[in-house]
């Protein structure tokens, strides 16, 4: 990857910055589960990256 390709990147401090901005809201997931960010006891996801991004449950990716 050259230095440029690299530069592009944004650290994964900004995509957290990103997710704790969703705090407190609620999102039917693709799998049809449920999930608040930000809430002790929600579910976790997965975000399967590509042209449509599938985001389910950490139970429905296995």
């Amino acid at each position: 990857m050259t230095k440029e390709k690299k530069e592009a990147y944004e650290t994964h401090a900004s995509l957290r910055k990103i997710i704790v901005g969703l705090k407190g809201r609620k999102f039917k997931l693709s799998c049809g589960h449920h999930v608040t960010f930000g809430y002790s006891l929600g579910n976790n996801i997965h975000i399967s990256n590509g042209k449509r991004p599938e985001i389910i449950c950490s139970c429905c990716s296995y």
